[in-house]
């Protein structure tokens, strides 16, 4: 039977501001299997960065249910969510939030080093990381002196440091030209496919749909009935923007450091 990454079923979510409620997500039923590319598509204010927070397990829907790989998340308390995002979940952002001072090497090892790996182990499991992405020349190098591809491309390796099973990416593209995003893009899809991971990508970039194994809508909160397949995608049987002190907050959590 294949297993099933993501299952959600009326996933709804509001935001208050006094007495007012604004609807965000109107009940959202989604079901992903395992080592399938998503692309998650729609215009802003639709409710994609908000769906991407709660199935990264950021956010906690109102109601609704949502199961990762079988494992109930719905109810998760702030301290059990950072804790399965840390081991589970993979994040790629827009602007990579990457700490400027420590070189590409280091950057990817900063997932290992809250895991409590030594770090040999992290320093060795960064390096293997970065010759996948094709950085391995450039392990060495500061982010400052990265191109944007680059930086993206290390922002890849570490959102796989700890071998999660789950990759999350809210427009990975955005920042880059037509090429580097194509690169990164297929990067991705290789090294999930490759090490059996289930991605899920929130995009405007059309530039990339040819990547995707399927592609969806969401407008008004839902998500539309689902679109075919692209032509040209290579089918294989396998807004979270925060800064850099929400990134180290959000991962540090689940250390209780």
């Amino acid at each position: 039977m294949l297993e099933i990454a993501i299952h959600a079923r009326g996933l709804a979510k509001a935001y208050r501001t006094g007495q007012a409620e604004s609807p965000v997500l109107r009940g959202v039923d989604l079901q992903v299997p395992a080592g399938e590319c998503v692309f998650l598509v729609g215009p802003s204010g639709s409710g994609k960065s908000t769906l991407l927070s709660i199935l990264g397990c950021v956010l906690t829907a109102d109601s609704g249910e949502l199961r990762l790989f079988g494992e109930d998340v719905t109810n998760l308390t702030p301290g059990e969510q950072a804790h399965y995002r840390l081991r589970q979940i993979g994040f790629v952002f827009q602007r990579f939030h990457l700490f400027d001072r420590l070189s590409a090497w280091e950057n990817v090892r900063v997932v290992d080093e809250l895991l409590g790996r030594s770090k040999p182990e992290s320093r060795r499991r960064a390096l293997e990381l970065l010759d996948l992405v094709g950085l391995a020349d450039r392990a060495d190098h500061r982010v400052t002196q990265l191109s944007m591809g680059q930086r993206q491309r290390v922002a890849l390796a570490r959102a796989l440091a700890a071998d999660p099973p789950l990759v999350l990416a809210d427009e990975p593209t955005a920042s880059l030209d037509a090429e580097s995003g194509q690169n990164a893009m297929r990067i991705l899809k290789r090294l999930c496919r490759d090490l059996g991971k289930t991605v899920l990508v929130v995009t405007h970039d059309n530039r990339i749909f040819s990547q995707a194994d399927r592609i969806l809508t969401m407008a008004d909160g839902r998500i539309r009935p689902e679109r075919v397949a692209p032509p040209h995608s290579n089918r294989s049987t396998p807004q979270l923007a925060v800064d850099v002190a929400e990134l180290t907050a959000c991962l540090t959590a689940a250390t209780g450091n």
